[in-house]
């Protein structure tokens, strides 16, 4: 005599699930904004960074950004324009721009990292000044670059780790 018996897998906990996958999330998160922060280690001006994170939508996903200005003119880089002391524009009083002749960058094109650098030589006063523009930085696309592999693998380990927990996991 034979006897057959169904064996049903156990309900998947789409709740624990979920909790599971946003944990996972925001430790990613938090990890990808300090890349970001790591950007601006040594400047004075310090952009604030947040981040969202998101389960719907084509799937997981983390946003992370700024709206500071000095941050975007840095990232996506500027074109050469002039600038004029505050009397010309109606901002000021000051008749001239007052600045130190020589500036080293604190940041170059597709690295994560900032490093010391900052403003020296003579002082130097002009009613303007023809400024070359800003190579973009493209802190962002150096960044997803580096950090979509991972956040795949978070997320792959994350779902394996949750259907586990469920009974549906090995």
């Amino acid at each position: 005599m034979l006897a057959f018996k169904a064996i049903k897998p156990k309900r998947l906990r789409e709740k624990e699930m979920r909790l599971t996958l946003l944990n996972a999330m925001r430790k990613a998160g938090t990890q990808v904004r300090k890349e970001f922060e790591r950007t601006t280690k040594t400047w004075e001006h310090k952009p604030k960074f947040v981040e969202i994170i998101s389960l719907t939508g084509p799937g997981p996903t983390i946003l992370v950004g700024t709206d500071d200005k000095v941050y975007q003119w840095v990232d996506k880089g500027t074109k050469p324009h002039e600038i004029w002391a505050g009397a010309y524009t109606g901002k000021s009083k000051a008749k001239a721009l007052r600045f130190q002749g020589t500036y080293t960058a604190k940041t170059v094109p597709s690295v994560i990292d900032a490093r010391n650098g900052g403003k020296s030589g003579d002082v130097v006063m002009r009613p303007y000044v023809q400024h070359p523009g800003t190579e973009a930085r493209k802190f962002d696309e150096q960044i997803q670059k580096e950090w979509e592999p991972k956040f795949k693998r978070l997320m792959e380990d994350a779902m394996r780790e949750a259907a586990k927990e469920s009974g549906h996991g090995e």
